[in-house]
């Protein structure tokens, strides 16, 4: 019997398609089956997806970032009525040490070493329900007249934004050396950016910058050369022990007690032995202090301040503190805390027992990883 030629066509078509289906079978059980497979292409078809979302999520929270500090640092008011916060916070209760700011638009969250969340605060604090140690007040409840001459001037310089919230952090009160660790050109953008805010909110020769800050500054190569300075800023974490009065801040751990921000790459600060409550995102940081340095308000009782043609690091970074070739969304910040000073017994003596920022001479990754707690800011 003749077939057609158009059923022969037909017929192999099908024998094809028949191999095609068994070999397919075999192949997928010598894979793990077909639930595995399903499993597998779902999971590259996520990890595709986020692949191309991640970029487009990091670009919306930088911009949110600027918007955000660039909001809060343009206004001096906002860095008085931190600093207002913090002195009343440390006259609230004895024994407490603030140490870093949340700046709002209407109100200030100031966190505290040495307390335990014991008894209601007076009127107008409010204590946050999630971590007791970050204590809420309304801006419009601070008298920033009634604290002028109040103990030390806070020195604060900004790390970053948690949430809708400027964190400020307060040098004085920390140890004496802060170590930015971590990815190496993440943590030189951080140091730059926290070196030029002090460099022009503090009085001329309080600051050195170190060679190595930054490509477009000729710094000393010794920082702790210079008479009289107050804050010295270096590439590398210095050889010789700090001289008792400076404070340093450097790239890689300093000798004895130290504050470590240690930088990754997805832009985030993590504070070790800090509040478990909080997430700095610092990838907006340099970016805004660029924009906005020359308007950062000076440190109070600090009137001799830096002038526009002062010939000193933030003068020497033109309109941005980033390096050529460094993007800003890959920016991070993270800290952990100190570690005993037995080589000085002044700076020691300074911030003996401060337990609630202690860390571990072995740096771990305990510390600081969750959002920002503010339900009770309102």
């Amino acid at each position: 019997m003749n077939v057609p030629a158009g059923w022969n066509r037909l017929i192999g078509l099908v024998g094809v398609l028949i191999l095609a289906v068994v070999l397919a079978h075999w192949i997928v059980r010598r894979a793990g089956g077909w639930g595995a497979l399903r499993r597998r292409v779902v999971r590259e078809v996520t990890t595709a997806a986020r692949a191309f979302a991640t970029p487009v999520r990091t670009e919306l929270r930088h911009r949110r970032g600027l918007r955000v500090l660039g909001r809060l640092l343009r206004d001096a008011a906002g860095w008085a009525d931190a600093e207002t916060a913090l002195r009343r916070a440390a006259a609230e209760r004895p024994g407490t040490r603030p140490y870093a700011a949340l700046l709002g638009t209407d109100v200030v969250g100031v966190y505290v070493a040495h307390s335990h969340g014991e008894g209601a605060l007076p009127r107008p604090w409010a204590r946050d329900a999630a971590e007791p140690r970050l204590w809420w007040i309304r801006r419009a409840d601070l008298d920033r007249g009634a604290e002028t001459g109040r103990g030390r001037a806070p020195v604060l310089v900004c790390l970053g934004r948690a949430d809708a919230d400027a964190v400020l952090l307060d040098l004085t009160a920390v140890p004496p050396a802060v170590s930015f660790i971590g990815e190496r050109r993440t943590a030189r953008a951080v140091l730059q950016a926290v070196a030029a805010q002090l460099d022009v909110r503090l009085p001329v020769g309080d600051v050195v910058v170190g060679a190595g800050v930054h490509p477009r500054h000729a710094g000393p190569a010794d920082v702790f050369d210079r008479p009289g300075a107050r804050y010295a800023v270096s590439a590398e974490a210095p050889e010789r022990s700090r001289p008792a009065g400076v404070r340093l801040l450097s790239l890689g751990v300093a000798h004895h007690s130290t504050l470590i921000l240690e930088a990754d790459r997805d832009g985030n600060l993590r504070l070790h032995g800090g509040p478990p409550a909080l997430t700095i995102d610092a990838l907006p940081l340099a970016r805004v202090v660029a924009r906005l340095l020359r308007s950062l308000p000076p440190v109070p009782g600090d009137d001799d301040g830096p002038g526009p043609d002062r010939p000193s690091f933030h003068s020497a970074l033109d309109d941005d503190l980033v390096e050529e070739g460094f993007s800003s969304a890959s920016m991070a910040l993270s800290a952990t805390a100190r570690r005993p000073d037995p080589g000085s017994a002044p700076a020691a003596a300074e911030h003996a027992a401060d337990d609630d920022l202690a860390e571990p001479t072995a740096l771990g990754p305990a510390g600081v990883s969750a959002a920002t707690a503010r339900s009770s800011s309102s």
